[in-house]
């Protein structure tokens, strides 16, 4: 796009003119050059483009009486200026001739990639429902190098009191079932996240690992959360993005890196904590100089990137199956828990209330008419309350008198 701006300014100018026709105004050794008025008119015009932006400045100026004298003059000469010339095409960027790529395991996805560059991966399946499509890039010299997803991540549960309960506390283990493990771990951000993975596993080989820039990306997921929020009824999904850039030296040379990260949580209504899983991450390292290379590939993939149809109606009907089956044993599981919990803790709650007892020498009794439990000095058989709130012992079953009625005695 091109735009003009005008400006028009008197000011007190001294020069002498080279305009033939105007008025000579003097210089700044006349006596008179401290009394000349000026009017000056100036445009700006410029054009913008992909490779930038290039403008010019243009300004008119005459003695006030000429310059009024001149004015349509001077109006032609502005309005047919324009910004003309053929566009700099620069240095020539990199040029890549592509071919597909279809992952090699299950047929799941397909994208392209530069002809001669190494790829290896596809999709990994730890489970019927845990699959995680995870490749890398290497350009023929093997100095730039592309990733997507990660093998090595599984899916995460967040801690929560049922699961401290049994044992799984946050770095543990827990799996609901049919070969699914889930590392017990708090919610991560997807910003977050992108600046622990590019500190851990980003760059290998690389020293001095610094990020440069990170930041939450709200206007990559605001759509997709909208579609997430459109799930079944009881069902809260939710996207996080995040990216970070970063430089490092490896070799003795110096790279430059970028990784996008994004996790998806997901909490059902009625039941404690959530789960939750990196959806996205790709991102690249490459030596300074051929970042613009690796960020091209990278941007090619995206765009290219297909999943196989066939294979997705598979795997959503494995998806339903065992998800119904998860359900139902996910719930069981956290009856039995629960009860095995509760079980326990009354049979501990019980031993440690009659090892109190026995220290201190007293028992427990209960008034049946209050349901009020009190305890007594274990020195009698049997224990009376009257009206008045006083407790009598005997040692045989021996009311002390009609106003009294017996307590029960807790074993």
């Amino acid at each position: 796009s091109s735009s003009d701006r005008c400006i028009s300014s008197p000011i007190r100018r001294c020069f002498k003119s080279p305009i033939t026709g105007l008025p000579t105004v003097p210089d700044s050794g006349s006596e008179d050059c401290a009394s000349a008025t000026m009017d000056s008119s100036g445009a700006l015009s410029w054009a913008s483009s992909p490779k930038g932006s290039a403008a010019y400045l243009y300004a008119l100026e005459a003695p006030a009486a000429g310059y009024r004298k001149s004015q349509e003059t001077f109006a032609r000469i502005l309005k047919s200026v324009q910004v003309v010339g053929s566009e700099s095409k620069g240095p020539a960027g990199p040029s890549f001739q592509w071919v597909r790529w279809q992952d090699p395991r299950e047929g799941a996805f397909s994208f392209e990639v530069p002809v001669q560059w190494r790829i290896q991966g596809g999709l990994f399946r730890q489970a019927s429902v845990d699959v995680r499509p995870a490749w890398e890039l290497l350009s023929p010299d093997g100095e730039i190098r592309l990733t997507g997803g990660d093998a090595q991540l599984p899916p995460f549960t967040e801690p929560n009191q049922m699961l401290a309960m049994a044992g799984f506390r946050e770095g543990t283990w827990y799996s609901p079932g049919y070969g699914v493990r889930m590392m017990v771990r708090r919610y991560t951000p997807g910003v977050v996240f992108a600046r622990e993975y590019v500190g851990t596993r980003a760059a290998p080989g690389c020293a001095g690992v610094q990020i440069t820039d990170s930041r939450e990306r709200p206007d990559a997921v605001a759509s997709l959360n909208a579609i997430y929020a459109q799930y079944g009824a009881g069902v809260q999904q939710k996207l996080s993005a995040g990216e970070a850039a970063f430089t490092c030296q490896k070799g003795g040379r110096a790279m430059q890196g970028y990784y996008f990260a994004a996790t998806l949580y997901t909490a059902v209504a009625g039941m404690q904590g959530g789960i939750w899983h990196v959806e996205y991450l790709f991102g690249f390292l490459a030596p300074e100089g051929k970042a613009a290379a690796a960020q091209e590939v990278m941007g090619h993939i995206l765009q290219t990137v297909q999943i196989n149809p066939q294979w997705m109606a598979m795997q959503q009907g494995i998806t339903a199956n065992t998800s119904q089956i998860v359900s139902r044993t996910s719930n069981a599981i956290s009856e039995t828990i629960s009860s095995s919990y509760w079980s326990r803790q009354q049979t501990m709650d019980e031993i440690s209330r009659r090892r109190s007892n026995a220290t201190l020498g007293v028992v427990d009794v209960v008034d049946p008419a209050t349901g009020r439990e009190m305890k007594v000095e274990n020195s009698s058989n049997y224990y009376w309350l009257d009206h008045r709130g006083a407790i009598v012992g005997t040692e045989t079953y021996t009311r002390p008198n009609l106003d009294f009625r017996e307590l029960v005695q807790l074993p």
